[in-house]
């Protein structure tokens, strides 16, 4: 194994059009060879702290949609996504109050699988349903590339930070780095891990804030000792609702969850249209949803309820996977109804998933957190995964809703109504919900209200 630092610092110069495609920090002293550390080579414009929506692969201001995707690719994607999601979702704690980015999570896998090999590579694609790798990575750039409009829109950003010093594989460059910044619009870092791991882990932090438009403003409280290199995916929405709630209809009612039942600001609307349905799921229990549409987009929030005061996990969970889609499909498809009198909850969540590495095993993802069984050759020898860190926020309120969520990967050494009977859709109890882009129909983000305070 040769030493590669300087050939790699070389080559990383060379590949700024391909890879350098984020804003730097302003405030990054420069480093080795030229290039500053802790930032993207060749680029020099301040970061604003504000994700940008006109930039490469952060989507841009104009007609939502207006790349054209491969029906077929994408369709693979939204499959792989969506499966991913319903089958994490099911494997995290009920109880509790869950949200997450299945879009975020298989971003951030879908890179690391760039730089995987033989059975590990195999556990991966198994993992995400990835059936053929050109046509999923083709999709994931046409994602990233949709064009947004200005009041609702989707970010993503990507970025590789690499420990300096560290021997890297002869074809790294060719095998990961070039990939990475083609369809992920990865944006390339070089850290002081072991000499300055302080001011290192202040800078990743500090891309998570500034990718999240300072929602989650950190990921990381330690650098691991052994950490070679370091994955993240940052994804950020932002949406207005098509329907607004007005803030005078806003006022504390009680929420009643599976702790108990609390005051909480909860938004009203009368007599608005909107996609609903109610489905019976098995014999005496039905499931209602609804589809609340943001403003000049694709994208909705679409939230299930039990029909009364059952536990909604419990139905959703008996679905299989088909049926779940089915479910979420079926607003999609359904008319739009006069809803005598909506009520869902104004509020603030952040959820971190405990136990990420050990759910990912027994999803199948097995050798990549094996040390001398892991092959990510592609970057380095006896390289494996030690980590995988997922943090989400959401925010819910009268003029629509924000949503962030971060996933970090650190690699060490060795998603007809009747006149006389009203619809009525009140969320004042435990509900499942996801973010959804209705064009392509992957989710976003996905989660559970189990109880507010």
């Amino acid at each position: 194994m040769k030493k590669r630092r300087c050939a790699l610092l070389l080559t990383i110069c060379m590949l700024t059009g391909i890879i350098g495609c984020g804003k730097p920090q302003s405030d990054e002293p420069a480093g080795a060879s030229g290039l500053q550390q802790g930032e993207p080579a060749g680029t020099s414009e301040p970061q604003s702290g504000m994700p940008n929506t006109t930039g490469s692969g952060n989507g841009g201001a104009g007609q939502s949609g207006a790349v054209q995707y491969d029906e077929e690719e994408m369709e693979m994607l939204r499959n792989g996504v969506n499966g991913f999601s319903y089958h994490l979702f099911e494997r995290l704690d009920g109880e509790e109050n869950i949200f997450f980015s299945p879009y975020s999570l298989c971003s951030a896998l879908s890179l690391l699988n760039l730089g995987a090999g033989s059975e590990t590579k195999e556990e991966l694609e198994a993992l995400l349903g990835i059936t053929d790798i050109e046509a999923w990575n083709d999709a994931m750039r046409a994602y990233m590339e949709t064009q947004w409009q200005d009041e609702t829109f989707v970010l993503t950003a990507n970025s590789i930070w690499m420990r300096e010093g560290k021997e890297w594989s002869e074809g790294i460059e060719t095998d990961f780095l070039k990939p990475a910044g083609e369809f992920y619009k990865s944006e390339l870092y070089e850290a002081d891990f072991l000499g300055n791991p302080q001011d290192t882990l202040a800078r990743i932090n500090n891309w998570a804030n500034d990718n999240t438009n300072g929602m989650i403003q950190e990921v990381l409280r330690e650098i691991p000792i052994d950490a070679a290199m370091i994955l993240m995916n940052a994804v950020y929405f932002e949406g207005k609702w098509e329907k607004p709630f007005m803030e005078e209809d806003t006022f504390e009612e009680v929420f009643v969850g599976t702790t108990g039942g609390n005051e909480i600001e909860m938004m009203h609307q009368y007599g608005e249209y909107y996609a609903y349905i109610e489905t019976e799921v098995s014999p005496g229990a039905s499931i209602k949803g609804i589809a609340l549409p943001y403003k000049d987009s694709p994208l909705v929030m679409k939230i299930f309820l039990h029909d009364g005061r059952g536990e909604i996990s419990s139905l959703f969970g008996a679905l299989s996977t088909e049926e779940k889609e089915a479910l979420l499909d079926s607003l999609d498809n359904a008319p739009r109804e006069k809803i005598a009198r909506l009520v869902i909850p104004k509020f603030t969540m952040e959820q971190e998933i405990k136990g990420l590495r050990d759910i990912l095993q027994e999803m199948g993802m097995e050798r990549a957190f094996r040390v001398g069984e892991a092959d990510f050759d592609k970057i380095a020898e006896d390289l494996y995964v030690s980590q995988v860190l997922h943090k989400a926020k959401i925010e819910v309120d009268e003029q629509g809703t924000k949503a962030a969520a971060v996933t970090t990967i650190v690699t060490n050494d060795a998603a007809a109504p009747i006149e006389e009977e009203p619809i009525v859709f009140v969320a004042d109890h435990p509900f499942i919900y996801v973010i959804q882009d209705t064009r392509t129909g992957m989710i976003l983000f996905m989660g559970q209200v189990n109880h507010l305070e």
